[in-house]
């Protein structure tokens, strides 16, 4: 994905119209949906001091490497937003993130909760469900490409976003 075009979010907005100024500045998310969005991209960037300063304190784990070569990011669907808005201090943002690790197409569906403390929205936790399918050399490569998956992604360095 070019992130110079699409946002790695899924919004199919610029990225630098979408999570790219609440990746510099956490006080730009207005909602729990924007916030998660921004932290999909942080995990896709390998923005790890993000991540760890957009999750609320009392459940921030002592530290977190998310650096692994191992894993390309296919993308995001948010499928449910409740509360979470500007004027809420909780909310829930339930949603699929897709990813190839070690040739096995994952999917982690979380429903994430988010809570606004000083105005500004953290990460506080989720319930995760993870699924994993190996995915076969002759079949279509789950990055929508439209060729096999040994033609595409099997053979391509591992690279962020």
């Amino acid at each position: 994905m070019n992130i110079e075009n699409n946002c790695p979010c899924g919004s199919n907005k610029p990225f630098a119209a979408c999570c790219a100024p609440i990746l510099d500045d956490q006080s730009k998310a207005e909602t729990a949906e924007q916030l998660m969005r921004s932290r999909y991209c942080g995990y896709t960037l390998a923005r790890n001091e993000y991540l760890m300063e957009s999750w609320a304190q009392e459940t921030r784990p002592a530290e977190l490497d998310v650096e692994d070569d191992s894993i390309q990011w296919l993308g995001l669907e948010v499928e449910e937003c409740a509360k979470g808005g500007r004027e809420d201090k909780e909310g829930t943002v339930t949603f699929t993130a897709s990813f190839l690790s070690s040739d096995h197409l994952c999917k982690l569906h979380e429903k994430s909760r988010f809570v606004r403390h000083d105005n500004l929205w953290y990460y506080l936790d989720g319930e995760t469900e993870a699924t994993t399918a190996k995915v076969g050399r002759n079949e279509p490569c789950p990055c929508g490409s439209g060729r096999k998956y040994k033609r595409c992604c099997l053979g391509r360095p591992k690279t962020a976003g």
